[in-house]
């Protein structure tokens, strides 16, 4: 594991902002805690184009309660797989595309548009992917807060009752 401890070595030492937010999780694996916008914009470029992580696999939604997190998973030529952690507010999520760097995950992005309700910033094109066309715009299947039980796929409408409804439901 020696490879794996002298890359977070190297992400120490340029970026002292990951100091125990990066772990070696066992052999050709590393890990970080979520990373806010600007220490991940700092960094991912860095991972590209100085420590060889070139390739990009995919990116990972989470909803985290009040924050949006988007797990970026990269490679380097040894095989080394490195879990990089963006989070957002769920207020305002707004990240920047990756595509510049890794082209391939433009569609792994519009999946964070449309399933989770991110803001991607720079990202080519406009399309539902992966819903159906005529989705409701703002209605994003993959936040915990959103339940099937009130989406109509025959009308393709999403109609949760309003929270005073539920509150006063709550009451009796």
């Amino acid at each position: 594991m020696q490879a794996e401890q002298k890359i977070v070595a190297q992400l120490v030492k340029k970026f002292a902002f990951l100091q125990e937010r990066i772990f070696v999780q066992r052999q050709k694996r590393i890990f970080t805690l979520p990373l806010v916008k600007e220490e991940f914009e700092q960094v991912l470029p860095y991972l590209h184009a100085e420590l060889g992580f070139a390739k990009a696999s995919l990116v990972v939604g989470t909803d985290d309660g009040d924050d949006l997190g988007f797990i970026y998973i990269l490679s380097n030529r040894e095989g080394i797989i490195l879990a990089l952690k963006e989070k957002t507010p769920k207020s305002d999520p707004r990240i920047k595309t990756v595509t510049d760097l890794f082209p391939a995950l433009a569609l792994h992005e519009r999946e964070l548009v449309n399933l989770f309700g991110a803001v991607v910033e720079g990202l080519p094109g406009d399309s539902s992917f992966p819903l159906p066309d005529g989705w409701p715009e703002g209605s994003y299947p993959m936040r915990k807060d959103w339940n099937p039980q009130y989406f109509d796929q025959e009308t393709m409408t999403y109609n949760p009752p309003s929270q005073e409804v539920e509150k006063e439901g709550g009451n009796e």
